[in-house]
C-alpha cells in the first residue's frame, strides 16, 4: 500500500532530481564539447568535468533509489550530498571561475538551499516517514513465524 509522502520528502526528491540532472548535463556537455574544452585550454580539465558529472549522476540515482525505497540512510545522505555539492561548486567558483558580479546572490541561494535541505531532512514528519518504512521491513521478533 502506498502512503502519501510528506512535503519535506517531496522537497528532498526534487533536490535529488536536480542534482541528478545537473550531473547528467555536466557529463553530456563535457562529452559534446570535449575538443573545444581542450582546444581553448579550459580552466577545469574535461576529464575532471566528465568524472564529476558521472559521479553526481551515480550519486543522484543511488539517492533516488534510497528515497523511493524509503531507506533510513537516504535522508542523511541527501543532506550530506547537497553540502558536498555546494562545497564543490564554491571551490570551482572561487579557484577556477572567472570573477562575476553575482556573488551575493549565489551566496544567498546557497544558504537557502542549505536551509531547505536541512529543515526537510530533519523534519519530524520526514523522520517518521522513513522510520515507518524501516519498521515494516523488520521481522517481528516476538512472532512464531519470524
Amino acid at each position: 500500500m502506498l502512503r502519501k509522502r510528506p512535503f519535506g520528502v517531496t522537497l528532498l526528491l526534487w533536490l535529488v532530481l536536480s542534482l541528478s540532472v545537473w550531473g547528467a548535463v555536466r557529463l553530456l556537455a563535457t562529452l559534446r564539447w570535449w575538443d573545444v574544452l581542450n582546444e581553448f585550454e579550459a580552466r577545469l580539465n574535461p576529464l575532471y568535468l566528465f568524472l564529476t558529472g558521472a559521479g553526481w549522476l551515480v550519486v543522484g540515482v543511488l539517492l533516488l533509489w534510497g528515497l523511493f525505497s524509503a531507506k533510513m540512510w537516504a535522508r542523511l545522505a541527501i543532506a550530506v550530498s547537497i553540502a558536498v555539492w555546494a562545497l564543490q561548486y564554491w571551490i570551482e567558483r572561487i579557484f577556477f571561475g572567472a570573477p562575476r558580479a553575482n556573488f551575493s546572490f549565489v551566496l544567498i541561494v546557497t544558504i537557502l538551499l542549505f536551509i531547505v535541505t536541512f529543515i526537510s531532512a530533519f523534519n519530524r514528519r520526514t523522520k517518521e516517514f522513513f522510520m515507518r518504512s524501516e519498521e515494516h521491513e523488520q521481522p517481528d521478533q516476538y512472532s512464531d513465524t519470524a
